[in-house]
C-alpha cells in the first residue's frame, strides 16, 4: 500500500512518527547525527531534505542507470527511512561506521513528511527531522569514545527531547522503552 502524495492532498496533516537509527559522529567539535547506510550528516535545526542517490553509487553504465527524480522514488529504493521500533534496533546493533569512528549509536523517534511512502520496512519519506533521541546509557559497541551524557548533552543541540535511557543491550533498551509507552494500570 502506498501513501504517496504526489498529486493529492493528503488526508491528514501530521507528520508520520517512526523510529531510526543514527550513528553520532563529531563534526566541529559537536556530536551529530549519521546516517546509518549513507555518509549524511543531520544538521540540527535543519530539516533533512532526501535526494536520489543511486545514480550516483550504483557502478552501473550510463544506459543502466535511473533518471535522477525527486526522493522517494516509486521504482526506487530512494527516501529517508523509518520503522517499527524492534526493527530500529535490529539495524542499531548492526550499525558500523563508514569512515568514522562514532561517538555513540543511537535511535529515536523521527518526523516524515512531504512526500510519504509505506513500504515493507516502514515508510520512505522526501522531508524528516528528529523528535525525540534516545542515547542508551551504556554503550551498544566497544568502549564509547567520549562519556554517554556528553553526547546527550551535545544532541540537544537538535532542539529536541534527548534522553539518557538506563539500557547497554537492544533488549534491554526496548524493554525500557516499551515499559516507558505501556499504558498504566489503573
Amino acid at each position: 500500500m502506498s501513501l504517496a502524495f504526489e498529486h493529492t492532498a493528503p488526508d491528514f496533516i501530521e507528520p508520520v512518527l517512526g523510529w531510526r537509527a543514527w550513528l553520532v559522529v563529531e563534526r566541529n567539535g559537536a556530536p551529530r547525527l549519521r546516517s546509518l547506510f549513507v555518509p549524511t550528516i543531520w544538521r540540527p535545526r535543519a530539516e533533512l531534505v532526501a535526494e536520489c542517490l543511486c545514480p550516483r553509487v550504483l557502478p552501473l553504465p550510463r544506459v543502466l542507470r535511473r533518471p535522477r527524480h525527486d526522493a522517494p522514488g516509486r521504482r526506487c529504493e530512494c527516501g529517508v527511512y523509518a520503522t517499527d521500533l524492534k526493527t530500529t534496533l535490529r539495524y542499531l546493533r548492526n550499525a558500523r561506521g563508514l569512515d568514522d569512528r562514532p561517538l555513540a549509536r543511537v535511535l529515536g523517534r523521527v518526523s516524515l513528511w512531504g512526500t510519504v511512502v509505506e513500504c515493507d520496512r516502514g515508510w520512505r519519506a522526501s522531508h524528516a527531522y528528529p523528535a525525540e533521541i534516545v542515547v542508551p546509557a551504556r554503550s551498544l559497541g566497544g568502549d564509547p569514545v567520549v562519556p554517554l551524557e556528553e553526547v546527550a548533552l551535545g544532541l540537544s543541540d537538535y532542539g529536541v527531547a534527548v534522553r539518557l535511557v538506563e539500557a547497554g543491550r537492544p533488549k534491554e533498551l526496548l524493554e525500557a522503552l516499551a515499559s516507558e509507552r505501556a499504558p498504566e494500570a489503573a
